[in-house]
């Protein structure tokens, strides 16, 4: 007999039967996570490379510059619509 007798079982963790916790939601979650980050950054690195040109030379850079951020946004929001679909 414990000494705290019936109360022990309080502290058991049971899930939300509405909304459970399993692996793949969490996977879900990690891939829309990783997805944002990857968009974001590919944003940012479009506009810090775009911004870090002269202005001479930014008319000759503007396709690469366009297809390198828009790789990474497609690539992350990709990745982020595969884990808002698992979530």
């Amino acid at each position: 007999m414990s000494l705290l007798g019936g109360t022990a079982l309080a502290a058991v963790f049971t899930p939300n039967p509405d909304h459970t916790s399993t692996w793949s939601g969490f996977f879900g979650f990690l891939a829309l996570a990783i997805g944002c980050a990857i968009a974001l950054i590919g944003l940012y690195a479009a506009i810090s490379t775009w911004r870090g040109l002269e202005p001479s030379r930014r008319r000759g850079q503007v396709l690469p510059v366009t297809l390198t951020g828009g790789c990474f946004l497609v690539v992350g929001a990709a990745v982020a619509a595969l884990g808002m679909w698992i979530f």
